[in-house]
């Protein structure tokens, strides 16, 4: 499969004294998923994951990192094509692409999803859908969600899906074609804000099914390196404020990195604490 990128490739160009050795990553993320992956005013890729990724590039010499962007649809089978060795549009984990993909050992996020409808009908919960239509992306760990709340309560709602993006969906609401959906709060307040709609829609402040956003890898030898690379840096920026500088300056607030302790995960006071213990 062929996976058409948007732009050119732009990539940080680093010492040309650098080592023959050193790895070239090819990172893809989406170009409409603001806050997380998007495309700013200058045609650069950016976002709070992307900005994560640059500041591993920036401390790891091991690895020199360009950066494309992609549709939704086409990121996943990207890696499967060998167009790209990472990826990046707040991706969870799940059975499935566990199977067919490399996880890193470390998060970059703690995240929810919360109930979006419209400002004339609030719903703040998966049991204030009942009966309704409910948007789903196609291939979304949200849509995951909300098929799994499904086995648990057959017909609470009818799933319509769609092979689109996050703004479509909340057009789709606002329009009344249909009740709500379940997604990320960050990213479709900040869509909502660049169509104008934001008053006509309504954004639980309840967050369900809170998990952990990974970098995805292929499952080679290369993806593993990467991946080995990235998990040996990541702490790093954790602990010394990077995650929180960025997650604050994109997202808003940083509470999505110190969630990442309550949550066990870079749990020590200090990085020099953290790297003793995982001698």
């Amino acid at each position: 499969m062929v996976v058409a990128v948007s732009m050119p490739v732009y990539g940080a160009s680093k010492d040309e004294n650098s080592s023959s050795d050193v790895i070239k990553v090819r990172v893809a993320g989406t170009a409409d998923y603001e806050p997380y992956t998007y495309v700013d005013e200058d045609d650069n890729i950016t976002g709070y994951d992307i900005e994560v990724i640059k500041a591993i590039d920036e401390l790891a010499p091991e690895i020199e990192c360009e950066y494309s962007y992609t549709q939704w649809d086409t990121l996943l089978p990207g890696l499967d094509a060998d167009k790209f060795d990472v990826v990046s549009n707040q991706l969870g984990e799940t059975d499935e692409r566990k199977e067919m993909y490399l996880y890193p050992k470390y998060p970059f996020l703690f995240a929810g999803s919360a109930v979006i409808s419209t400002a004339d009908d609030p719903m703040d919960s998966f049991e204030d859908l009942k009966g309704k239509k409910v948007d789903a992306i196609v291939g979304s760990s949200f849509t995951t969600q909300m098929e799994q709340y499904l086995d648990e309560n057959p017909d609470a709602f009818t799933l319509e899906y769609l092979d689109g993006t996050l703004p479509q969906m909340l057009d789709e609401i606002v329009n009344g074609r249909v009740d709500a959906t379940v997604n990320d709060p960050s990213a479709a307040y900040s869509k909502a804000q660049v169509a104008g709609i934001e008053d006509r829609l309504h954004i639980s402040d309840d967050i369900y099914n809170g998990g952990f956003s990974y970098f995805l890898f292929a499952k080679t030898d290369k993806g593993q390196q990467i991946a080995d690379i990235f998990d040996k840096y990541l702490p790093e920026l954790y602990y010394n404020g990077t995650l929180s500088e960025l997650a604050k300056k994109y997202l808003g607030s940083d509470s999505g990195v110190t969630s990442m302790a309550e949550n066990g995960f870079f749990t020590e006071d200090t990085l020099e604490d953290f790297q003793a213990n995982e001698k």
